[in-house]
């Protein structure tokens, strides 16, 4: 009997919290981060603010968790991508394209206001934002298997193993991204990006 009523009220804790995550993912796709309260959200969610509480402990922390969310499902969506291109494609256009498809999916999926808001979050170092910034994210891992493919076929030369220079795209990524926030709308991210990364690529080509 214990056993199943602790079963029942870890059920309803999940149930719960993922209430909590739909009735955020509504309102932040509504209105600005910073105008989004936890009282609203426990209101839209038809719970206490207490509740809330007993599942995170501020706004901050439930957003890096739907944040982190974000991240997984796009990372998978990566890895899905690099599998549909074609085997005889060069390392380069392989690059080329993962990169369009991050934008393209960053855009449309995630969006300016949340990835100002991810960046203040991780500046302001408040909480754990290591799904976006940790080393062990797989973003890291698609790009060092191109590169290694690249240095495999004779595409590519480096003096910089292939951990250390992925993480100088994944870098570039970032501060391409920074800069798109910090100058939108008068910045066309996929096409600067696009140019930063021939750049990169042509650093590195035999």
């Amino acid at each position: 009997m214990t056993v199943r009523k602790n079963n029942r009220t870890k059920e309803q804790g999940a149930e719960t919290k993922k209430l909590l995550f739909e009735s955020a993912v509504k309102l932040f796709g509504q209105c600005e981060f910073k105008d989004v309260t936890v009282e609203a959200i426990t209101r839209m969610a038809g719970v206490t603010k207490g509740t809330f509480y007993v599942h995170f402990d501020s706004k901050d922390t439930l957003y890096a968790e739907l944040f982190s969310a974000y991240v997984e499902r796009m990372d998978t969506q990566y890895k899905a991508f690099l599998d549909t291109l074609p085997p005889q494609m060069s390392s380069s256009d392989m690059m080329l394209s993962l990169i369009k498809e991050i934008i393209d999916l960053m855009t449309a999926q995630i969006g300016y206001d949340n990835l100002r808001t991810i960046y203040r979050l991780q500046l302001t170092n408040t909480m754990n934002t290591d799904s976006v910034k940790g080393y062990e994210r797989k973003l890291y891992c698609f790009f060092q298997e191109v590169l290694e493919r690249g240095l495999k076929q004779g595409e590519f030369k480096t003096v910089l193993p292939t951990e250390a220079l992925s993480r100088h795209f994944v870098m570039a990524i970032r501060g391409l991204t920074y800069e798109w926030c910090i100058r939108y709308p008068h910045f066309d991210l996929k096409q600067e990006a696009t140019a930063h990364f021939r750049l990169l690529l042509e650093g590195i080509q035999t």
